[in-house]
């Protein structure tokens, strides 16, 4: 005979699934493919404003001041923007506006360039041992004077390489910043426990009153 709180507990998880498509099913209905108005400045990244709907300070607003510091406004306060995708996932409802946000279609976000540099070839080090190890004073001379030019040019093109790196590195940083303030934003609604049973388009339009004027969807 099964336990009744292993029965309890797979009846409620068999029921979950189902339940969280239903509601996210509806909220992509209602809200997919609308234009909103935003009241706050949304930064330019993946990660959104995460607000909580069930605690009094609905967003930390250090790490939100920090994140606009950091990425720039995709969309600023006034701005009408569309619903690009809601998703429902555990404990959480994705809203995401213009795109969803820089990061989301795994844009690279490395703004670094590498190129390897130059190192030393087998004749250079050869010459090093030589001139070490060579007693006569005329080879070594000879000697030094290769390893020197040896030196020199490998220095010339690892100067060379480094100059490109950081030109490089600075058309990536250019091109990077374009792509987060073209790329959208998102809220991430978050729930203590789950998303709610039966949570509709209304309870999302009141979690983000705050920050979104919903009357053109009304």
């Amino acid at each position: 005979m099964a336990h009744p709180v292993l029965a309890s507990t797979v009846l409620l998880l068999s029921l979950a699934a189902p339940a969280a498509a239903q509601t996210e099913a509806q909220l992509k209905e209602f809200f997919e493919g609308r234009l909103v108005t935003l009241r706050v400045d949304m930064p330019g990244t993946k990660d959104g404003v995460n607000v909580y709907p069930e605690v009094r300070r609905s967003i930390d607003l250090d790490r939100y001041r920090g994140d606009l510091r950091q990425y720039g406004a995709a969309i600023r306060a006034g701005d009408t923007v569309m619903v690009t995708l809601v998703k429902v996932k555990g404990d959480l409802v994705e809203f995401q506006l213009g795109g969803g946000g820089f990061g989301t279609f795994l844009d690279d976000t490395d703004t670094s360039v590498y190129i390897p540099l130059v190192g030393k070839s087998d004749r250079e080090k050869f010459l090093e041992t030589r001139v070490r190890e060579e007693d006569n004073r005329g080879r070594r001379r000879q000697w030094q004077r290769e390893l020197d030019g040896l030196r020199d040019a490998r220095e010339r093109e690892n100067r060379r390489i480094w100059a490109a790196r950081e030109r490089l590195s600075e058309l990536k940083r250019e091109r990077v910043a374009y792509q987060r303030i073209t790329g959208g934003s998102r809220f991430n609604v978050r729930y203590l426990r789950q998303v709610p049973f039966g949570l509709g388009p209304d309870d999302i339009m009141a979690a983000l009153a705050e920050f979104v004027d919903f009357r053109a969807l009304r």
